[in-house]
């Protein structure tokens, strides 16, 4: 058996969410011993991995050729190049759409793969027929080994911080007001900290006008970032005091396990995580209100709050890439099999 694992995104984004679901699938497989490759050879594979919508031709082109086809779906949310839902707020009401185009891809795949119930149950809801299994993505947590010691201070190195500063990471992207402005607001109660936002943008000049006046008017703790090589943010995760996610957009599953990898202490909006991923005063700090958020973040960093990252790194265990890949063998057979 062997499997064509297809993700080519822009270059200047290729260490995002889709390319480390992919970078962990392939891993995954190494460990269990299953051939794969990453370039469209045809008769080189029996099974095609997707993870975007946007190769929408290559799955066209697979089924007509009788190959069948897996596809990832909700677990890079915050890349847009490997995320399926639309997003809309609007007076405190928020709406998820999955596209027609990516409703149409999804629907012609011969097995969807989701990370939660929760997911399988939303994709469902929306419209999704596919057969559906929940599979949650590996953590390769070796690359998470505090023992590095060259790797931890890459950060530092990198953005010739202060180490002595205790650090606030968070994701996402430039064209949400509301968890960038409650980014901003944790950043203003908590001058001592340093807050680095990565978000994804082509171009930090041309984000929208609102969100680049609110940038330029940021405290100077807050530093705002495009999406930088992997191990420099495997490095500020390994720093970090505290991973925020301040958005209403559901934020990738990729991103939320690396931070429990890495023994942040996660605050999490409650509106962008898929249910069954966190717990809220177990695994993490969860709330609804940009105003609780900038007061869970002031008070973790005063150490008034229980640790949950101990908990956070435990379950994350459970989520091994060698077992990712024994449960994508397993799929990858039944699939070709029924074919």
């Amino acid at each position: 058996m062997k499997v064509f694992i297809s993700f080519e995104p822009n270059k200047k984004l290729d260490n995002f969410e889709g390319s480390r679901l992919r970078k962990t699938t392939k891993g995954a497989l190494d460990i269990n011993n299953v051939g794969y490759v990453s370039e469209e050879v045809e008769g080189s594979y029996d099974l095609v991995h997707l993870i975007s919508y946007e190769d929408t031709p290559l799955l066209e082109r697979s089924i007509n050729n009788n190959i069948p086809v897996v596809v990832s779906a909700l677990m890079c949310e915050t890349d847009k190049k490997a995320a399926y839902l639309d997003f809309k707020y609007h007076d405190g009401e928020i709406t998820y759409i999955l596209c027609p185009k990516a409703k149409n891809f999804l629907n012609k795949a011969n097995k969807v793969i989701v990370p939660t119930e929760g997911a399988k149950e939303l994709l469902i809801d929306k419209g999704v027929t596919s057969d559906i299994e929940v599979i949650m993505p590996g953590i390769n947590l070796s690359r998470f080994d505090f023992t590095r010691t060259e790797e931890k201070e890459l950060f530092f190195r990198y953005f010739r911080e202060d180490r002595n500063k205790k650090l606030v990471v968070a994701v996402g992207d430039y064209d949400n007001f509301d968890g960038i402005n409650a980014f901003l607001k944790a950043a203003e109660k908590c001058p001592e900290a340093l807050f680095y936002f990565f978000g994804q943008t082509k171009n930090l000049k041309r984000v929208p006008y609102k969100i680049k006046k609110t940038i330029k008017n940021a405290p100077k703790n807050a530093k705002f970032k495009e999406i930088v090589a992997d191990d420099i943010y495997r490095s500020a995760l390994l720093n970090a005091t505290i991973f925020m996610i301040p958005e209403y957009r559901y934020v990738g599953v990729m991103s939320i396990l690396e931070a429990m990898a890495a023994k942040c202490e996660i605050i999490a909006r409650e509106q962008s995580l898929l249910p069954g991923i966190l717990e809220d005063q177990e695994t993490a700090h969860i709330a609804q209100f940009s105003e609780t958020l900038v007061v869970l973040v002031r008070d973790v960093l005063d150490g008034k709050l229980r640790k949950t990252a101990f908990n956070a790194y435990q379950k994350v265990q459970d989520y091994s890439i060698e077992k990712y890949g024994e449960e994508l063998s397993k799929l990858y057979k039944e699939t070709i099999e029924k074919n």
